[in-house]
C-alpha cells in the first residue's frame, strides 16, 4: 500500500506540471488551444491517480474490517 502510494504522488508531479500551464493558457484570452497530447497525458495521469487512490481505499478498508475481526476473537 505505501508503494501505490508512492506511486500515485510521482503521477501527480506531471499531472501538475502539464495542468497548471494548461490553465493558464485556457483561462487567458490567448487563441491559441490546448494542443490534444496533453490532454491525452493529463486524462491518462488522472485516471491513474484516481486508480490507485481506489486501491489505497481498498486495501485500507480491508485491513480495518481484518483488524475489527480479529478484535472480535479477542473480545
Amino acid at each position: 500500500m505505501e508503494d501505490l502510494s508512492i506511486f500515485r504522488i510521482f503521477l501527480a508531479f506531471p499531472f501538475i506540471g502539464l495542468s497548471i500551464p494548461d490553465a493558464g493558457r485556457t483561462l487567458s484570452n490567448l487563441k491559441d488551444h490546448i494542443p490534444l497530447n496533453h490532454i491525452i497525458i493529463e486524462a491518462t495521469l488522472l485516471i491513474c491517480i484516481l486508480v490507485c487512490t481506489a486501491g489505497i481505499m481498498y486495501a485500507k478498508h480491508k485491513l480495518n474490517n481484518l483488524a475489527e475481526d480479529n478484535d472480535a476473537l479477542i473480545a
